[in-house]
């Protein structure tokens, strides 16, 4: 296929205003994508965690273990072991509070459901060095998500703009019809302006007319009915 406007400057107008209406769709479509786009949840690269009641502490690199509580097994009210994963950051907070971002996840499972974990732990269970509770929890994607929305978006007008071009610039059976249609519309007789003052009048008028002539005959008709006690007053 060749590139290049098929017939260019032909049925010009007719074309240009299929584009755009055309153009239109696409960015509505593009938008409509971004949207969609935003809702997926995209494989978390790590954890941030907000913990309180917070015993001890830990450093970056070190394997913090991730409790949860499983309501199906047989002590449902007994935190198990959920997962492993390695420190990326801890920070201090107010109080008994901190902020921990964890990465590094024993498995994908982990990595997926790590905001089902309630209670963190580091060390050996007997004398851990850092025990806590976990308030709060969000993911950091493996890349941002507006990414994700900026490629769906682009891909989508990327892929419009290419069938525009293709079905209003170089295939010829579209291109022919759009260029007759164009012809066929400079034949067209269009209404004056005087024409189309004219006619509005006209229609005003005869709607005014129209609607006294019709309330007067309700008028009348409602006094005669209820003259002879058909309505009542």
């Amino acid at each position: 296929m060749s590139f290049g406007i098929y017939k260019q400057g032909q049925g010009y107008w007719v074309r240009v205003m299929t584009a755009a209406f055309i153009g239109v769709l696409i960015i509505s479509a593009a938008a409509w994508g971004w949207g969609q786009a935003g809702v997926i949840r995209l494989p978390a690269r790590s954890w941030s965690f907000s913990i309180n009641n917070v015993q001890g502490e830990v450093a970056t690199g070190d394997t913090i273990e991730l409790f949860r509580y499983n309501e199906e097994s047989e002590t449902p009210e007994i935190p198990e072991l959920f997962g492993a994963a390695s420190v990326e950051s801890y920070e201090i907070g107010k109080g008994s509070t901190a902020t921990v971002v964890v990465s590094a996840f024993s498995n994908e499972e982990v990595r997926n459901k790590a905001n089902d974990a309630l209670l963190i732990r580091s060390g050996p269970t007997d004398s851990p060095t850092l025990e806590a509770s976990i308030r709060g929890s969000s993911p950091t994607p493996i890349f941002p998500i507006e990414y994700l929305q900026s490629g769906v978006a682009g891909g989508i007008m990327l892929l419009g703009a290419l069938c525009l071009y293709i079905f209003i610039g170089s295939k010829k059976g579209t291109v022919e019809f759009l260029i007759a249609t164009d012809g066929e519309m400079k034949k067209v007789n269009w209404t004056t302006y005087r024409e189309v003052k004219g006619s509005t009048i006209v229609v005003i008028v005869a709607t005014f007319l129209i609607a006294g002539f019709l309330f007067g005959v309700d008028t009348i008709f409602a006094k005669i009915f209820t003259a002879v006690g058909v309505l009542e007053q």
